[in-house]
């Protein structure tokens, strides 16, 4: 036997043992099945009211716990989908834990910003093709004055949404005003910097978010209102600031791709010119009064709304309308220490997960026995409540702590490639894997996880300044507490960083904290059973730096292969073509199970990107899931330069938040 066909039959070797490594995924999904997904029991409140009168007890009061630092862009809609879970809206409270420094950090601007937009009008400021914070400002405070007017009944506002929703009505803007704005200034910012026409899907997806709406027509309606609204502002913006794409109106329209004949356009123009000079006489005639300052620094307010602007808007609401969940806000104060239960030490104390997590407990409810915890994203399983509290009841000895999936896939269609597969793989793992994964490790995810209150004070709550403040809590509950965590068979859907970037930062910061972990439970070894440290740190050590090395050795053996056929030291002749054709056959599994990860997951997918995807973007995400060969090597890079900075010094210290995409 030649060298080139020894090298060929290794390399055939290893490719079968990963390729049974793989192949384990249908033994846990065997596993996960039929010890919990098959085994859910039927839950309703009814049931969960009969067992509770049975026993002389009241379903347990939950507190579910979010912290949320500059998360503007999508608390509200997790604060809708929580105060919808199916329980007594009595017997549970929602905890938004925001961040003073977010506030601040906003306010140390505005001043700046707002001289800046005040000189813009002014004239002080050359016109510039890339529009800057102060532009928005202005944008802002001209798409306040439109929507006001429109909303009071303005005829030639009516007149021109009118003629752009093509005559199918005059749908009211309801809702949060505030909302609306930033729809128009968002879109009359694209008018009035590009060139291109603006696309359906973008003006979709900006009116999306001022709120829900009964059906595709009537959220349409409301996207040409905005769109209608959006032109004389950009047009007058223009016609203030001298912005040098956005001075003709005619340009504008027709940029808007609304305007398809002739007649329509030059109506559409006519009537945008109109407004957009009343809109540039207004704010002349504010300034005139003096209102300006006051009017931009509103206007500011609105353009950069922060994480608690959202969450007091979206309580205000829910306080006059339906009766729901109590929802609760409180504020991290900026020098707060960390701990719980803390105190407040006259300086800047650095932002972390685990930090606003123990404020927030010092002001939950003094009913509260569990606490269930959630990223500001997070759109967890309507009966998930129910569940934990029918076992809490029904249980003699109920878990300390449940732990379920999160599918972080709602975002999928606005991911990058290999966020996209590494999204689906995730989700696989959670789904299969984590149940088997909870024989040998204590895993704490952080998100879609309950906690016995009683634990929690007895653990002393998280570790403020850990990179991964759940994984070391779920250690430390064992170690200290004896608890262990239970699969909780009702997933959560969640985000994946939509960038290539943004994912290797939160997996470097993932990697990097559980060496942190591994370190402290190394220096706290006196203090617990030697025996019980020494598996622990194995099980962390196996699980840990020994997969994300293999894994990464494996991700090198394709490309070396190929590199040294091409070179000529790959002989496969060494084995009959009936088993090369084999080995061949079986690398289509790998293709295969990633679409039917897909399907299997787009349910979890955000239904309104779905509704909007195109036969050409659909399979453009087909393409997208066949680049697995060079996504599976980016998988374990994160984790494996997590080591390599470990060794030299170099590791991540801060606590690095997760991007998220705006719903």
């Amino acid at each position: 036997m030649t060298s080139s066909q020894t090298v060929y039959l290794a390399a055939v070797g290893v490719y079968i043992v990963f390729f049974l490594l793989f192949c384990r995924f249908f033994l846990w999904k065997h596993y996960a099945d039929t010890r919990y997904w098959r085994r859910r029991p039927p839950l309703s409140l009814v049931a969960l009211e009969n067992l509770a009168r049975s026993r002389g007890e009241e379903p347990p009061f939950i507190s579910i716990l979010v912290p949320a630092r500059n998360e503007a862009d999508v608390i509200s809609r997790t604060i809708d989908h929580m105060a919808g879970l199916e329980y007594d809206p009595e017997r549970f409270e929602i905890i938004v834990a925001t961040d003073e420094k977010e506030v601040l950090a906003r306010d140390a601007r505005r001043k700046e910003v707002v001289t800046a937009a005040a000189a813009l009008l002014d004239g002080m400021v050359g016109p510039r093709r890339v529009l800057g914070d102060p532009e928005e400002v202005v944008l802002s405070l001209l798409a306040r004055f439109a929507v006001t007017d429109y909303i009071a009944g303005r005829r030639e506002y009516r007149r021109l949404t009118l003629h752009m929703t093509q005559e199918l009505g005059e749908p009211e803007l309801l809702g949060p005003v505030g909302r609306h704005i930033v729809a128009v200034e968002s879109l009359a910012r694209v008018l009035a910097s590009d060139h291109r026409p603006l696309p359906l899907s973008k003006l979709r997806r900006v009116t999306r978010l001022t709120g829900p709406y009964a059906d595709r027509r009537e959220a349409d309606l409301v996207s040409a209102v905005h769109l209608a609204l959006a032109v004389p502002v950009a047009v007058a913006f223009g016609l203030v600031a001298g912005h040098p794409r956005a001075q003709e109106a005619a340009q504008i329209v027709g940029r808007t791709g609304q305007a398809r004949e002739e007649v329509t356009a030059r109506v559409l123009t006519v009537m945008s010119g109109v407004i957009a000079r009343s809109l540039a006489a207004r704010l002349e005639a504010e300034g005139a009064a003096g209102a300006l300052p006051l009017l931009l620094d509103q206007a500011y307010s609105l353009r950069f709304p922060t994480t608690q602007d959202v969450v007091e808007e979206r309580i205000a609401a829910m306080a006059s309308g339906r009766s729901g969940p109590r929802v609760r806000h409180v504020v991290v104060p900026h020098d707060f220490d960390g701990g719980y239960p803390g105190r407040c030490l006259g300086r800047e104390v650095p932002s972390t997960k685990g930090r606003a997590l123990n404020y927030a407990l010092s002001h939950t409810d003094p009913r509260s026995t569990v606490y269930g915890f959630y990223d500001a994203e997070s759109r967890p399983h309507s009966k998930v409540l129910l569940y934990v509290a029918t076992r809490r009841l029904a249980d003699d000895e109920p878990p300390a702590i449940f732990q379920g999936p999160v599918f972080q896939v709602r975002n999928f269609y606005r991911m990058g490639p290999f966020c996209k597969i590494a999204a689906l793989y995730q989700a696989i793992a959670h789904d299969w894997y984590l149940p088997a994964l909870f024989r040998r490790l204590p895993f704490v995810g952080g998100t879609n996880l309950f906690v016995e209150r009683s634990l929690l004070e007895r653990a002393g709550g998280f570790d403020p300044v850990s990179l991964t403040e759940d994984l070391e809590f779920g250690v430390r509950a064992f170690l200290k507490c004896g608890a262990w965590p239970e699969f909780l068979p009702y997933p959560s859907s969640e985000q994946t960083p939509p960038t290539l970037p943004a994912f290797f930062r939160q997996r470097l910061r993932w990697g990097s904290g559980h060496l942190q972990v591994m370190e402290k439970v190394s220096r706290a070894a006196a203090g617990f059973d030697r025996g019980t440290v020494r598996r622990m740190l194995r099980t962390l050590w196996w699980k840990g730096q020994f997969e994300w090395v293999l894994y990464q050795t494996a991700t090198l053996v394709p490309p070396a292969v190929i590199f040294l056929y091409a070179t000529g030291n790959v002989d496969p002749t060494v084995l009959p073509r009936a088993a090369r054709l084999c080995l061949h056959s079986m690398s289509l599994l790998y293709p295969c199970f990633t679409f039917y990860a897909y399907f299997r997951y787009s349910p979890f997918i955000d239904l309104w990107d779905h509704r909007n995807l195109g036969a050409v973007r659909l399979a453009s995400v087909f393409v997208q899931l066949l680049l697995l060969p060079l996504a599976a090597f980016t998988f374990p890079i994160p984790y494996t330069t997590a080591l390599v900075l470990k060794q030299l010094g170099r590791e991540p210290r801060g606590w690095v938040k997760t991007p998220r995409t705006a719903e």
